[in-house]
């Protein structure tokens, strides 16, 4: 998008913004990648394909929709199971083709159990990880219980979902027990042209077994691994994603200090657009297959 185009875009911005003040209504945060702008009922926005990041504080979820089915994407702490559901329900959706649960820390699967017996999961994906917590204990009983075929989710597997691609970059082999993070399953959804990468709680040690193995981990939008803490995120790993957009799982005030500003820096210096879903809540970004829209909730 060139300059010129980018000043009367930014104009439209704050005169609609302004107009939606002065009536009392709200508007959502936009904006359209690509070598052309998108109006918000373009077929950008309304594509065939959306990826939705909810803010649900410190924990990850994300939800895959198109027009074939749905994939889960982590499901938060085991609190963060009212407002996932509320979401869900919002859609209507009632089945999904694929549960992908990254690894077992209770910040990514605290609410799994709970959505297993509530909706109807085709396929369960996870890695070969052993836990010995409450938590993934609950989440393997939910698996048999309801009767999902289990895929094990390692490097090299690929699924498809109508148009989308779904590939399996890590992880790359079985680490120990004590190093779940590394265990996390980083896939990249791929629709026409574009692409987004999920990262789970990868660290470096993960991201730098994927770049020797030579997948090709360039994305449009990039789920900043670990919440965006500095053991993730390499400056090798994310030159090689070069992503437009970087978005980050976080909760407001966590007592980790997600995101950690060297990985800020980095996405910085990459002039990657950030959203935090702290800051803006639930994001939602849309895809036709040739361009994408980001919307935010705030």
């Amino acid at each position: 998008m060139n300059k010129k185009i980018r000043n009367i875009l930014s104009v439209i911005l704050i005169v609609t913004t302004l107009l939606c003040f002065l009536c009392g209504c709200n508007i959502e945060g936009i904006n359209y990648y690509n070598d052309e702008y998108y109006s918000q009922e373009s077929d950008a926005f309304n594509g065939d394909l959306r990826v939705h990041f909810l803010d649900i504080g410190q924990g990850d979820c994300a939800l895959v929709e198109t027009s074939d089915g749905y994939i889960l994407i982590d499901a938060g702490e085991t609190d963060s199971k009212d407002p996932i559901i509320e979401y869900i329900d919002s859609m209507g959706i009632t089945q999904f083709e694929y549960a992908i649960f990254t690894h077992p820390h209770s910040d990514h699967i605290g609410s799994a159990s709970t959505l297993l017996e509530k909706y109807t999961f085709n396929n369960v994906i996870l890695p070969n990880a052993v836990s010995t917590t409450k938590i993934y204990e609950k989440l393997l009983d939910a698996v048999e219980t309801e009767g999902c075929e289990v895929i094990l989710g390692e490097a090299g597997k690929s699924f498809t979902l109508g148009d989308a691609l779904i590939e399996i970059f890590a992880p790359t082999s079985d680490y120990d027990a004590d190093d779940l993070n590394n265990m996390s399953i980083v896939a990249k959804l791929t629709y026409g042209d574009v692409s987004f990468l999920f990262t789970g709680d990868a660290e470096k040690k993960s991201e730098k077994a994927i770049l020797s193995a030579k997948y090709d981990v360039s994305a449009d939008v990039l789920k900043v691994g670990h919440h965006g803490s500095n053991t993730s995120s390499c400056e090798e790993f994310l030159n090689a994603v070069a992503p437009t957009v970087a978005v980050i799982s976080a909760g407001e005030d966590n007592e980790y200090g997600h995101p950690h500003s060297e990985t800020v820096q980095r996405l910085d210096e990459l002039k990657a657009d950030m959203y935090v879903t702290y800051e803006v809540g639930n994001i939602v970004i849309s895809t036709d297959g040739v361009a994408f829209g980001v919307s935010t909730e705030k």
